[in-house]
């Protein structure tokens, strides 16, 4: 059958027109959202139902996210001698601090066997529940515990003091053996002097006056000073300790019982010169080791 050019002419126009509106159709598709399960186009903005949000379920603080305190040693100071019974003691105020980003905290429980006249204590590690490194005691209020050691019982002060809190050794220049020596001192830990500690901000003072049944601590950023005045502040020199200049060294913690970042960092030194019965800070390069 023949077909006028005519007729062929309109075929064609009427084919390339389909071309022309599919290709418009297909482009408009693309830019419109399309359903998973249909190739039509859907309006962009859907309006779904309101519902609750699924509280998820609290999940336990690691024990890696705990914030450990870091205790260190201060220098001593208020160096003095007295004579008690013709002996010489050398006396000194002894400074415990806590340069870590969480509390040393210790709680008189009696859950272990301690001497007579103790009590065991357990320390108190808090964690870092919103895990910003920092301690907030209003936010970090998830706690674990560990054995803590033993506190002796202070009949004077109606309270407990944390045993072996700290050690005093008086040694030559140079050397390491003792010529004097206090390896244990107990202390009730208290917030009362603000020093630096790896926290960001400065944390207010929180541990007051000990009781007997009350948790002892030193929060980040404070110090616990004992007085040169206080019992057992002192060291007894040998008789017959020649004048000369020793160094003087306190060091916390010193049996490693409290968990910390860091235990090599627990120990303070100055030399001190003797004379008779006379003391003072020395001047000048003094190698104490």
């Amino acid at each position: 059958m023949q077909v006028s050019r005519r007729t062929a002419l309109t075929a064609a126009a009427i084919g390339a027109s389909f071309v022309i509106v599919a290709g418009v159709l297909g482009m408009s598709r693309l830019d419109d959202p399309v359903r998973a399960d249909s190739k039509e186009p859907v309006a962009a903005t859907v309006t779904a139902e309101p519902r609750a949000l699924a509280q998820p379920e609290p999940k336990p603080v690691p024990l890696h996210a705990r914030l450990l305190p870091n205790l260190r040693s201060l220098p001593p100071e208020d160096v003095s001698i007295e004579i008690v019974d013709g002996v010489r003691r050398l006396r000194f105020a002894s400074i415990i601090a806590n340069a870590g980003i969480g509390p040393i905290e210790t709680l008189p429980d009696g859950l272990r066997p301690c001497p007579a006249g103790q009590r065991h204590a357990s320390q108190v590690l808090y964690h870092d529940a919103d895990g910003d490194g920092q301690f907030d005691r209003a936010v970090d209020i998830t706690t674990s515990s560990r054995p803590g050691g033993c506190m002796l019982d202070h009949p004077t002060h109606d309270h407990w003091h944390f045993d072996a809190a700290a050690s005093y050794t008086l040694t030559e220049p140079g050397e390491t053996a003792p010529v004097a020596v206090a390896e244990k001192v107990s202390f009730c830990w208290r917030d009362n002097r603000v020093t630096p500690a790896e926290s960001r901000a400065q944390l207010a003072e929180y541990y007051g006056d000990c009781g007997r049944d009350r948790v002892q601590g030193i929060n980040p950023g404070w110090a616990d000073v004992y007085r040169s005045t206080l019992p057992d502040q002192h060291l007894d020199l040998p008789a017959g300790l020649p004048d000369g200049i020793y160094c003087l060294h306190n060091e916390a913690d010193p049996l490693d019982l409290l968990l910390e970042t860091d235990d090599d960092d627990n120990a303070a030194v100055v030399p001190v010169r003797i004379t008779g019965a006379a003391v003072a800070v020395a001047a000048g390069a003094v190698r104490c080791i």
